[in-house]
Parts: structure tokens; C-alpha cells; sequence
């Protein structure tokens, strides 16, 4: 029961405290808000503001629990003395009594089973993963640390800022229930906008359509961040009406602080500061206010760019790492990455509309059955502010493309919602009936009618599991086998200990620094020599020998000339040789060595390893190389290539340096000859790879390709079993 009531504190600290810091500001600004807007608007500009604060408290490593209580109360009392906290403007046109009914049971209803929900031990997927995973690691560390291993530490977290003071003071379930307040608060947005057009029924249909959806049930309600970026883009969006329609310079201060803090919950919600500026700028028609929006989005973005830049050489990291080059991101990974989020299993992309209204098992939510009839939307560009809700749609959709997940629709959701409900405004009966329609369909039990049998989406009311009369780690393991095996992880590997693993486990309950195959360079590189051991195609099993007549070279490489016919062909080289009538060139450390692309790990085809290439990771373009530099003038009459059949494509050449500091060939077309590695064990010689960088762990999925491989010989691999289980196991490096 302590857990629930500290959760609880947690949640409605911060909660308050955002609210607190934003009224603050909007009556030091002194704008004029109905009493309708303030609660929702001040919420997200608070909550703008805090997100700063906590960055400043990680940057400066002071994230203790008492740290946060103070800043949070004092945020909320200085509100209370102020005057700021009661609530204060005109009232509005005063809504109806039918909508009052329809509004309080329909929201109450759905507003009691998320609430429980929320309470209810968290266990998201990506919501016990990274969104919290790194929460619980900063405060920890009481601060931030540098992190180079993980992409998700490097996306911006204005969100997961929130859920820092909150999970300091009541853990997991307080944030999501601060994911939940930022749901309600775009549900009171959305009314309250509708209010403002003078069309409240418009409101009340809009904002529980947003409310009700199944993928917004089920994401608002966990320590995901999608509906907290929708609740700030639609803010952003709010007073910019509010801007167009008085014209006063203060709210200008807020448009571009909640466009800039789009940035900071998710790159993609950027587009919001797009649309500001170019609003702004097309009504203003002066330089003023636009540079204004520009100014006060930038103190909400430069954080997160330089951070990025001091830790990870690239501000918009984990992307753009061909304009922003950097050890720590293959740029392959984009293209791999946004590959797979393209995909979600669905192959005739034109069913898109059915899987994310009526099916949801492939994209992984629902947005609900009524979300069929979204064309009739179309029938609201008859209204200006119709016309601007369906651009700001479509402009925040434009990044589904790249990722189909339903949930990366929540962003236009309030947006389509609105401009649904105002193509048929005119009919406040109408409009009930949708209210009811879309209540009856989406809650859960009625789901399961239509969708999908393991569609992403809430199940019950949890009040049981919300009060702790179930224990927490009892119903944790009961739900997810991914906590169970988080759990084992806890029990099996030391603390300090790094793992190379082919998949994750929830990071929010595992004290334990995880190297994910994918998420980072480094732990590409690592899985690339395990894959080795299994792979034929990746092993070094042909040697490519370059020969020339006897000359004197201080510098050589190997250089790449053929313009490639398939994009995504790649070059990789186990081992570079340079030979004198047949006797290497022992390596020495005057050597200077070279390479574009990817210099840093050059290295990695001159270790005298097979179980290491050096590899493009990005497209192959005539003009890469590998160079060395001898340091001394050295006597060569061939060079030698190891390295794998795959890259058979690749077509290089060898090229000397002249004195006159110019290249000029000396070796083409090399024969090619299969190598015969029988006496060497490609197996151990990964796996002492892990071992020489201080990782003596390994985690193979039940999915990994090459589980049974390493499951039925691991004393092959170097390695002992020390546990398994809940689909994973746990390997030792043998010492």
C-alpha cells in the first residue's frame, strides 16, 4: 500500500507543480485566459518550464528525492501566495445541461478504468524499457551520465524529464500516472478549444474521440510519451489561436516555448515549430514576432542539441550521422531502423486504414472503429479553423511513413477529432451519438469483438493490482515474462558487470548496463563477431592477394573505384597484410592507420583477429580506402586481403604514395583464393573479443538466429551457461 500512496504523492507533486509554474507564468505574462483554458494550458507551459529545471538538476548532479520535493513545493507554494494557483478569467459561455450529463458519464467512466490502470504496477513494454529505464539509471547515478552504448539515451526526453521528480518520490506507477494528467490535459484542451469557436458540443465530440481511443487508453495510461508530445503540439496549436485571435506580444512567449518543447519530447513533433513559424510569420507579415517564437523555441532546444553534441559529436543524434559523423552510430543503422519500422509485418500498406481501426495486431493499437468514417473531416475545410487543424494533421502525420506503428498517429489524432467533429457541428445530436458509438467500441471488453486477439489495449479495471493487494513482483511476474527474465538477469550477473545481448529486458527493474545488438556502434560491432561464429557468409574464407613488382613506399592503401549497382552493398576486411617476398611487415605502433568511411574502427583490420572486420557500415561509394602509414619507408611487393565472399562485389586497387605526395597505382584485379581456417576457431576468437573489452556476459534471445548454435556446443564458444529461462539465456565468457 505504500507503493500506491507514494505513487500517488509522486504524481500529484508534479502534477501540481507543473500547473503551478505555468499560471505563474501566464499571469507574470499577463494573458487573458478563460477560466476554462488555464488549468490545461498552464499544465503543459508548467510542465515546459520544469523540464528545464530537472535538466538543470541532472546536469548538475544534484537528483535527490529531497532536491525535487523542495523545487516542486516551492513551485506550488509560490503559486498559492501569489494568488495564481485559484482559478481566475472569465467563464464563457456556459454549456448545457445534456452535455454536462453526457460529458460526466462518458469521460468519468473512462476516466476511472485508465486511472486504475495507471496506479497499476507499470509494466509497457517501452515504458519499463527506455522511457523509464534511463529515469531510474539518472537517478541512480544522480544525474546524467554519458551514455554512448544506447540510442534511446540520446533521443530528447522532455517528457521523461517530467517522470523524473515523480518517480523519485513514488517510482514507476507515478510516472505513468504524469502520462495520464498530460492525456487528461489534452482531453481539456481539445474541449476548451471547442468552447472557444463557440461550438462546445464540437469540443466535448473532439476531445472524447481522442480520449476514448483504444491506442490512447492504453498508451496515456503507461510511461510512454506519445499523448504528453500531443498534448504539447496541441498546445503550441492553442495559443497560436489564441495570438491570432488578440494579437498580444506575451503570448508569443509561450508559442514559442511549447514549439520548442515539441522538439524536446520527440524530434519528430519539431514540425509543430514549423507550422508556428510559418503561422506566425504569414499573419504577422514583421520579423519581430517570428524571431520572438525562434528565441524562446531555442531555449527548450539547445539543451538536448548540447548534450548530444558534447557527449555523442552529433546534436540530432541517433540520426544524421553522415552529416554528423561520429564513432558511436553506424549510419546504416538509420536505414536498417527506419526499414523495419516501415514494415510491422504489413506488406499491402493500403490496409493500413483496417489495421489501425479494426484489427491493431500487426501496428499494435487501435485508434478505434469510429476513426473508419476520418474522411468526413474533408467536409471541415469549409472553416478556416478547420482548414488550419487539417494542415497541422497531415503535417505531423508526414512522419508515420517512416515509422507505421498506430501510435505514432497520436499526434494528429486531436487534430483529425476536431476537424470530424466540426464537419458536422451543426448537430449536437449527432455528435452524442458518435460520443456513445465510440464508448460502446472501444471499451475493452467490446474490443475484443472486432480486433484482433493480441492487440495492444487495456483488459479490465485494476484496482486490485492499483491498491498492491496483489503484491507487485507477484502480478509483474504473472503478466510479463520479459520482468521475470529482467529479474534473472538481477540474480545471474554482478552489478558493474556489462552484457552484450541480442534483446533487452525491462531497464526500469534491472540494475544491470545492457549493450543491445542493435542500439549502438560498439554493440553492432560485438554482435558482427558473434554472428561470425555461425555465419559462413560473414567469415573470413577467402583471401584476396594483390602482387607488384618490388618497391620502396612509405604509405599504401587500398582504395574501393567501382560505382556500385545495388545501394545498400557494403565493403568489410578481416585482416589487411602487407608482405615483403612473402614475410608480413610485423604491425608496429608508428604505424598510422586510416580509413573513410568509418576511420574509428580501422584498427579492427589490423588487430591480427578473424573475428573482427573493419566495415564500411554504410553504403560503398568509389573512393573509400583503408590506409596505412609505415612511419619509415618500407620495401613491399604484395598486400592481402581476408575477408569474407559476401563483399565479392567490391571492386579495389592498391596505391603508393610518391614522394611528390600523389597516389599512384601499383596493384589491380587480385586473385582470389578460398583460405583455409580449419585450425582456427572463429567461436573463441569472438567471445575473447567480448572478454578483452571487459564484457563478461552474454544474453541470447530464443529468437536470435544463432541460439541453437551456441545452445547445443557453447564450450565451443568459450562460454558456460549460467542460466536460462523466460526466453532468454545467460552466458559466461569463460576466464
Amino acid at each position: 500500500m505504500i507503493l500506491a500512496l507514494s505513487a500517488l504523492l509522486g504524481a500529484g507533486l508534479t502534477a501540481a507543480a507543473c500547473y503551478a509554474i505555468g499560471v505563474l507564468l501566464i499571469d507574470r505574462l499577463g494573458i487573458a485566459l478563460y477560466r476554462f483554458e488555464r488549468i490545461p494550458l498552464g499544465f503543459t507551459l508548467g510542465a515546459a518550464c520544469l523540464h528545464l529545471a530537472v535538466f538543470a538538476i541532472l546536469t548538475l548532479h544534484l537528483a535527490y528525492w529531497p532536491v525535487f520535493v523542495l523545487v516542486l513545493c516551492s513551485a506550488i507554494a509560490a503559486a498559492v501566495v501569489r494568488g495564481s494557483w485559484r482559478l481566475q478569467g472569465e467563464f464563457g459561455k456556459p454549456i448545457s445541461q445534456n452535455l454536462k450529463r453526457v460529458c460526466i458519464l462518458l469521460f468519468g467512466l473512462y476516466t476511472i478504468l485508465y486511472f486504475f490502470h495507471a496506479w497499476a504496477p507499470e509494466m509497457s513494454p517501452d515504458g519499463s524499457g527506455y522511457h523509464l529505464g534511463y529515469v531510474a539509471r539518472y537517478l541512480r547515478a544522480h544525474g546524467f551520465e554519458r551514455i554512448t552504448t544506447d540510442m534511446y539515451a540520446a533521443l530528447s526526453e522532455g517528457i521523461e524529464m517530467i517522470f523524473v521528480p515523480a518517480f523519485a518520490i513514488g517510482q514507476h506507477s507515478a510516472a505513468a500516472l504524469i502520462h495520464l494528467v498530460f492525456t487528461a490535459s489534452l482531453a481539456l484542451a481539445i474541449f476548451a478549444y471547442g468552447r472557444r469557436l463557440g461550438k462546445p458540443w464540437v469540443g466535448a465530440a473532439a476531445a472524447f474521440l481522442t480520449y476514448a481511443s483504444p491506442i490512447v487508453g492504453i498508451d496515456g495510461t503507461s510511461a510512454y510519451n506519445d499523448l504528453g508530445v500531443a498534448a504539447v503540439v496541441f498546445s503550441a496549436f492553442y495559443w497560436l489561436e489564441i495570438w491570432d485571435a488578440t494579437r498580444e506580444r506575451a503570448a508569443l512567449v509561450p508559442i514559442g516555448l511549447m514549439s520548442g518543447y515539441a522538439y524536446a519530447t520527440k524530434y519528430t513533433a519539431a514540425l509543430m515549430l514549423l507550422f508556428a513559424f510559418g503561422f506566425v510569420v504569414m499573419k504577422a507579415r514583421r520579423l519581430r514576432p517570428p524571431i520572438t517564437v525562434l528565441l524562446f523555441s531555442f531555449l527548450m532546444i539547445a539543451p538536448w542539441m548540447i548534450k548530444n553534441w558534447i557527449i555523442l559529436r552529433n546534436p540530432v543524434a541517433p540520426f544524421g550521422n553522415t552529416i554528423f559523423r561520429n564513432p558511436y552510430f553506424h549510419p546504416i543503422f538509420e536505414t536498417e531502423y527506419t526499414r523495419a519500422l516501415q514494415d510491422y509485418g504489413v506488406t499491402d500498406k493500403r490496409t493500413l486504414p483496417l489495421e489501425v481501426t479494426i484489427r491493431g495486431d500487426k501496428t499494435q493499437g487501435l485508434v478505434g472503429l469510429i476513426f473508419l468514417a476520418a474522411p468526413i473531416a474533408l467536409l471541415a475545410l469549409r472553416f478556416s479553423a478547420g482548414r488550419r487543424m487539417l494542415l497541422l494533421a497531415l503535417l505531423l502525420g508526414l512522419p508515420y511513413y517512416y515509422n507505421i506503428g498506430t501510435r505514432f498517429l497520436i499526434p494528429s489524432l486531436p487534430f483529425i477529432a476536431m476537424s470530424m467533429a466540426l464537419a458536422i457541428g451543426n448537430y449536437p445530436a449527432a455528435l452524442g451519438a458518435v460520443m456513445i458509438f465510440h464508448a460502446f467500441f472501444s471499451w475493452p471488453s467490446e474490443i475484443r469483438r472486432y480486433s484482433r486477439q493480441y492487440v495492444w489495449r487495456l483488459d479490465r479495471i485494476q484496482i486490485p493490482q492499483a491498491l498492491r493487494l496483489v503484491p507487485q513482483d507477484r502480478y509483474l511476474r504473472s503478466v510479463s515474462q520479459e520482468y521475470s527474465a529482467g529479474r534473472m538477469v538481477e540474480a545471474t550477473v554482478p552489478k558493474g558487470e556489462r552484457i552484450l545481448a541480442t534483446t533487452g529486458v525491462p531497464y526500469a527493474y534491472c540494475n544491470r548496463d545492457f549493450l543491445v545488438s542493435y542500439q549502438a556502434a560498439l554493440n553492432q560491432t560485438l554482435m558482427d563477431s558473434i554472428d561470425m561464429g555461425f555465419v559462413r557468409d560473414y567469415q573470413p574464407t577467402v583471401t584476396y592477394t594483390f602482387t607488384f613488382p618490388e618497391r620502396t613506399v612509405r604509405r599504401v592503401r587500398v582504395i574501393e573505384t567501382a560505382k556500385m549497382d545495388q545501394p545498400d552493398v557494403e565493403w568489410a576486411v578481416h585482416e589487411m597484410r602487407v608482405l615483403h617476398k612473402g614475410v608480413e611487415l610485423p604491425r608496429r605502433p608508428e604505424w598510422r592507420l586510416r580509413a573513410w568511411p568509418n576511420p574509428w574502427e580501422v584498427r579492427l583490420a589490423f588487430d591480427n583477429s578473424l573475428a573482427t572486420r573493419w566495415r564500411s557500415w554504410e553504403a560503398i561509394q568509389p573512393g573509400a580506402y583503408l590506409d596505412v602509414d609505415f612511419g619509415k619507408d618500407e620495401v613491399i611487393d604484395e598486400v592481402l586481403l581476408d575477408a569474407s565472399p559476401f563483399y565479392e562485389k567490391v571492386q579495389t586497387q592498391v596505391e603508393a604514395m610518391d614522394e611528390g605526395g600523389k597516389w599512384r597505382v601499383i596493384g589491380k584485379d587480385p586473385k582470389a583464393e578460398l583460405a583455409d581456417r580449419t585450425h582456427y576457431s572463429i567461436r573463441l576468437a569472438a567471445t575473447y573479443e567480448l572478454k578483452a573489452r571487459g564484457i563478461h556476459y552474454l544474453i541470447v534471445g530464443d529468437d536470435y538466429s544463432g541460439v541453437d548454435d551456441i545452445r547445443d556446443d557453447p564450450a565451443a564458444w568459450g562460454l558456460t551457461q549460467a542460466a536460462s529461462g523466460y526466453g532468454i539465456r545467460i552466458y559466461k565468457v569463460k576466464d
